[in-house]
């Protein structure tokens, strides 16, 4: 049995616990530069682990917004892109009009105005009808089938109802959320004789009401020229529609900056918190290495065997 003074046996393990620190130390500061972070585990700071844990979260949700931002940007683009088709073809339904009220045209001209126009009602469906991915946009909340139905010379409506819940909306930042989108019977309208009762009104029912008049054995001139006005009061729907989904495409566009900026600002708090200091952590490795260096020698030396030797 070996006995030792308690003088040695404290000094023994003195010199033993600052050898331990000095390498605990040396294999953290080892740590920190293979994985390029000041913290790896939360015991290792506390406060900086919980600011991490918090930058990463807000990172996150930054990301989910952006992705939500460029989804509803691309509908929103798409359904602006129609609605300027829809103004198009106002501006051809006018210049039609104008020529069916002249009074030197025949039945035949009549009829071909009227086949013309008939397109653009064809159009006008096609343009209510615009899907973006699997969804149909102008369609409220039903998105899997087309807002748009025909039988016959009716043109019915299926989607969500103007004066409904038809809403669509995305959360662009926290808490915050926007509709994306817009139904056909407010935008384009409809024209369905066959309901109870029937819905006529918007652009479709302009278009079909001087389809009508043109194919009418005899065409009231008077009656065509009166939808001027009704095509110009459309021409203003579509106006403010466009207008309205270009208000969101600037808030979508500045919301997007906003969280660019937020962005940057949290990488560099998670930065400050996480990411180590290269060319500190290298200086404190080497002066760490010395000190344990130091701390092995000195202990080689003042560990000596115990004066009373073994008995």
């Amino acid at each position: 049995m070996v006995y030792t003074r308690i003088t040695d046996r404290l000094l023994n393990d003195n010199i033993i616990d600052n050898l331990l620190v000095n390498r605990s130390k040396f294999n953290d500061l080892n740590e920190q530069l293979a994985s390029g972070k000041a913290v790896n585990k939360p015991s290792d700071n506390t406060v900086a682990s919980m600011n991490i844990m918090f930058n990463k979260k807000v990172l996150g949700s930054i990301d989910t917004f952006k992705t939500n931002i460029d989804y509803a940007t691309a509908e929103l683009n798409i359904a602006d892109r129609s609605v300027l088709s829809a103004v198009d073809v106002v501006h051809r339904a006018k210049e039609l009009t104008v020529q069916a009220s002249n009074t030197t045209l025949g039945s035949d001209q009549m009829k071909d105005i009227a086949n013309e126009m008939d397109q653009l009602v064809n159009r006008i469906m096609d343009l209510g009808n615009t899907r973006y991915n699997s969804k149909f946009l102008f369609g409220g909340k039903i998105t899997d089938r087309e807002p748009y139905d025909v039988d016959g010379d009716n043109i019915s409506y299926k989607g969500t109802k103007s004066d409904e819940s038809f809403e669509r909306n995305v959360e662009i930042s926290q808490n915050v959320t926007m509709p994306i989108n817009m139904v056909a019977d407010e935008v384009f309208g409809q024209y369905d004789t066959s309901s109870d009762p029937p819905q006529q009104h918007g652009l479709l029912n302009t278009l079909k009401t001087i389809s009508n008049e043109l194919k009418s054995d005899t065409p009231s001139k008077d009656n065509i020229r009166e939808q001027l006005d009704v095509l110009d009061d459309d021409l203003d729907n579509l106006l403010n529609v466009q207008a309205e989904l270009g208000g969101r495409l600037t808030r979508l566009d500045m919301t997007k900056n906003k969280l660019a900026d937020d962005e940057l600002t949290y990488t560099k708090f998670l930065s400050a918190n996480q990411d180590i200091d290269l060319a500190k952590v290298i200086s404190e490795i080497k002066f760490q290495e010395t000190a344990l260096q130091a701390s092995l020698s000195a202990s080689a030396r003042a560990i000596q065997p115990s004066l009373l030797g073994k008995i």
